[in-house]
């Protein structure tokens, strides 16, 4: 028999013959000479599919225990270490919001809450409803509205997640007593927000609450917990960075069935840090006192006022009516009660400081005599007659007293609020010599005051208000601007719209000479033991742009509103106030319906505060805005005033 090690077996003559085949070709030329052998050969090498099919399977398998291992391999650790170890993290409490003599307007205080961990629950869809069934009964809730809140719950998440906020304290004792025959969930202690007249601060502070899916993903990667409180308006939001704090975590070792072994070392939580403001809480109040007892004689429903400090733009006071009760959405707030605030016709959850937009009435006036005095317009010495109307072609053009004022100067015009004479520095008149200003020169001098711009306030949702021009009417409205539109937009009407924040901060501006500040409501950021983190130092968005001269004629006409204009009744306090009242028409079908405003500072000589005041639908400026200016004045000089 053949030697099958000898190359010469199975014809290896001829394969050592052929060295410029390969091992392959050589063996399939050996086929063809001999059938038969060859066949045999055949089925000896069909076992490389396998070997392939072996390699590929010891790949597969190695690639899968690389992801397992070292891809998720921290991922399913912990999974493992679940077995015996329960992470319960500490949510913080946020940091206290001060007032400016450090009075708490945001505090804490302490909640029970119920939560559910997706995957610890059981799996057996029977024991599941059972457990359900039980929490509902203990909660006196409905078993259909806990199945939706847990299908409402983060899929496939690790962590805890609220499922009802501010259970009672007799609720939370009976859960923690069957914490062994509730898998998956349990009683957490949190922190929630605690506000202090939380109508007079709402729009002020905003309000916190849970946080959403949405904002989970939103803020990925910052460190929020699927049970976490966010700020959602306000300074809360403004500030979130600062008045969150770093959660906490407890590990309780438990075996196999799921039941306490021991407390594991904790890490404590940390506190967020503190917002100290400009706003002083008794002036805050004061004001709004003095809105609700004014309103409640006219029938009024709505109103908003801001007070600053004209040197430095420190917002004394923020309020805006009417305001809602925040500490709702600390603790949880219903849908019965969320709905009731959006159907409430006086729209409480609107900010009417910085987000309501307004036609200004005269309170532009002031503004108008600086641009009119600016541009060369007028003179202080003009004197424009009044006699109540004037006529343009088959157009007539009405003062607010029909049967005319006289002869007007500027300080006469501003203090007795003449709509002719403003009309006619606005946009000339057939029975005057002055030319007017004219609607371009109206809207760049209407926002070098910034108008139609935002002021940078550190609060959320800040409208810019409209200023309107000829090219705007016409990209817009698809209208031509009439020199009726001019005289309208030079007494603080037609599509003008302001905000009250931006009233307030042109007075302030002619209070302090000439300077645009940028209105700042915190002061300080400190630690929770009261460290400074950081001073928010007075920022100037506008300066040396007005001639001195001009906003000195302004002023004085406003202080002489205050002795013998349209604001006479302020004339007997103790303090030297100038102001400009207003009374803005916003319904073309019925325009008897009015806004009331009244802006001023004082002391005149020495300006402190500047104060702007608006009730809607109010009536006259001078007899609803007025008396709560007068109100809050003589307050302040008793309480604040060189103090």
């Amino acid at each position: 028999m053949p030697d099958p090690f000898n190359l010469n077996f199975f014809g290896g003559k001829k394969l050592r013959e052929q060295k410029n085949l390969s091992f392959d070709e050589a063996f399939l030329d050996v086929q063809n000479d001999d059938p038969q052998i060859m066949d045999d050969e055949k089925d000896r090498f069909d076992l490389r599919p396998l070997v392939w099919l072996v390699l590929i399977s010891f790949f597969v398998l190695a690639g899968r225990i690389y992801q397992l291992q070292i891809v998720h391999g921290e991922a399913y650790r912990d999974l493992a270490e679940g077995n015996k170890l329960r992470v319960e993290y500490v949510l913080p409490p946020r940091g206290l919001v001060l007032d400016k003599y450090e009075k708490v307007i945001a505090a804490n205080m302490p909640s029970f809450e119920l939560a559910v961990n997706i995957n610890l629950l059981p799996r057996d869809d029977a024991q599941r409803l059972r457990e359900i069934e039980e929490i509902a009964l203990i909660l006196g809730q409905d078993k259909a509205e806990i199945l939706d809140r847990i299908s409402q719950a983060v899929p496939d998440a690790f962590g805890n997640q609220t499922l009802a906020q501010n259970i009672t304290k007799e609720q939370a004792l009976i859960l923690i007593a069957k914490q062994d025959s509730l898998k998956g969930f349990g009683v957490e202690n949190a922190s929630i927000r605690d506000y202090k007249d939380s109508a007079v601060f709402s729009h002020l502070v905003g309000y916190s609450g849970k946080i959403t899916a949405e904002e989970l993903k939103q803020y990925q990667g910052q460190n929020y917990l699927l049970n976490d409180y966010i700020g959602k308006t306000g300074l809360e939001i403004e500030y979130e960075e600062y008045l969150r704090g770093i959660a906490g975590r407890k590990q309780v070792e438990i075996d196999a069935a799921g039941k306490f072994k021991k407390n594991l070392p904790e890490v404590p939580a940390t506190v967020g840090n503190n917002l100290k403001l400009n706003i002083d809480y008794d002036l805050q109040k004061k004001i709004y006192d003095s809105l609700l007892e004014i309103m409640r004689r006219g029938g009024s429903k709505r109103a908003a006022a801001i007070a600053q400090d004209p040197e430095t733009g420190s917002v004394l006071a923020f309020v805006s009516l009417p305001g809602f009760d925040n500490n709702m959405f600390a603790r949880g707030i219903t849908l019965r009660e969320y709905q009731a605030l959006l159907n409430d016709p006086n729209i409480p959850l609107l900010n009417r400081v910085l987000s309501g937009t307004y036609p200004p009435g005269s309170t532009v006036k002031p503004m108008l005599a600086i641009a009119a005095l600016s541009e060369g317009v007028i003179t202080p010495q003009t004197r424009i007659l009044d006699d109540g109307v004037i006529r343009i072609g088959n157009f007539t053009f009405y003062g607010y007293d029909p049967k005319g004022l006289g002869l007007m100067d500027i300080y006469s015009a501003i203090a007795r609020s003449s709509d002719i004479y403003f009309y006619t520095i606005g946009g000339g008149s057939p029975k005057s010599p002055v030319q007017g200003l004219g609607p371009e020169k109206l809207a760049q001098w209407y926002r070098k005051f910034n108008l139609g711009e935002r002021l940078g306030i550190d609060l959320p949702g800040e409208k810019s208000g409209l200023v309107p021009s000829p090219g705007w009417k016409q990209e817009v409205k698809k209208e031509q601007w009439y020199l009726g539109d001019t005289y309208h937009v030079a007494i603080g009407q037609g599509d003008l719209l302001v905000t009250p924040l931006q009233v307030n901060n042109w007075t302030a501006t002619i209070a302090n000479g000439g300077k645009i500040m940028q209105p700042q409501v915190v002061s300080e950021i400190q630690t929770p033991s009261g460290e400074l983190i950081e001073r928010k130092a007075p920022e100037v968005l506008r300066e040396n742009f007005l001639d001195p001269q001009w906003v000195k004629v302004a002023a004085d006409g406003m202080r002489r509103t205050v002795l013998a204009g349209s604001a006479r009744s302020l004339a007997s306090l103790p303090v030297e106030i100038a102001g400009k009242t207003g009374t803005a028409q916003f319904d073309a079908r019925n325009p008897s319906r009015t806004h009331a405003w009244f802006t001023s500072y004082a002391p005149f000589a020495d300006p402190q505060i500047a104060l702007t005041i608006l009730v809607e639908s109010g009536g006259e400026g001078s007899s609803v805005a007025v008396p709560v200016a007068r109100m809050v004045y003589e307050w302040w000089y008793d309480n604040r005033m060189n103090k």
